[in-house]
């Protein structure tokens, strides 16, 4: 009888000693997070980073990056170019060997990511607001995490690197904003707002207003002919208050 009791006593004592340490793992698991390994399958070594961080620079920093793992509801963008220019690419899910994830003809993402962006479950802004957002940050995974704002694609259908701005946030002269000045080939609208885009800083020459989607704006003329594509030099963020009164484009 006294044996019995005693094995129960370990058991009871060897349940509670690792039980915080099990639920503690668990947790860190399932927080938003991404972690980079240098081998494919999660292999060599690790880094990880929490929903919200960004690196604008990998040169030289472990930029060999062959796979990616996703923890919780995080959002990984990455780019193939320093400060988040160049090709782009979501993932939000494992990604075991990106040599098999093409970003453009035979080219792979493996050991090509140079900087990213990384975003959790709810849509909102990088530390350091005022220098531009993600897209995906803004839309968020449900229609109340919308935000209302503007992004702008450096190529075609939402292609490219791109950068979103808030109401009220207005650009005077692009030129200053990492060098976007006519260089936007694309415009997305985030909720209920409308954009005045202008061909010269300072809102100045030829207005467009935009209060929907354009996936090229070489489709649109401004009045001397050309078109509209890598012509933005300036642009307002508003409110759309004429919402469901009939669209400009």
């Amino acid at each position: 009888m006294k044996k019995t009791v005693s094995l129960i006593t370990v058991t009871f004592l060897f349940v509670i000693w690792f039980a915080p340490s099990s639920s503690a793992q668990i947790g860190r698991d399932n927080r938003d997070r991404v972690c980079f390994y240098q081998d494919i399958h999660f292999r060599g070594w690790e880094q990880c980073y929490q929903a919200g961080d960004e690196m604008t620079d990998l040169r030289g920093q472990r930029n060999a990056i062959s796979s990616i793992r996703i923890y919780g509801r995080a959002r990984v963008t990455v780019y193939d170019e320093t400060e988040f220019r160049g090709n782009s690419t979501e993932f939000n899910s494992d990604v075991p060997d990106l040599g098999l994830r093409n970003m453009s003809g035979s080219r792979s993402w493996s050991d090509r990511i140079e900087s990213f962006r990384i975003a959790g479950n709810v849509g909102g802004a990088f530390p350091g607001n005022g220098r531009g957002r993600n897209d995906d940050d803004w839309r968020g995974d449900r229609r109340d995490d919308r935000r209302d704002g503007v992004c702008v694609y450096e190529h075609a259908n939402f292609r490219g690197r791109s950068e979103c701005f808030g109401i009220g946030e207005d650009i005077r002269d692009f030129a200053r904003v990492r060098g976007w000045n006519d260089q936007i080939s694309s415009i997305r609208i985030l909720g209920d707002a409308r954009v005045l885009a202008y061909s010269n800083e300072g809102f100045r020459g030829q207005r467009l207003i935009v209060d929907r989607d354009i996936s090229d704006l070489a489709v649109i003329r401004l009045q001397n002919g050309l078109s509209w594509n890598d012509q933005i030099s300036s642009l307002e963020v508003q409110v759309d208050r004429g919402r469901g009164r009939g669209r400009r484009w």
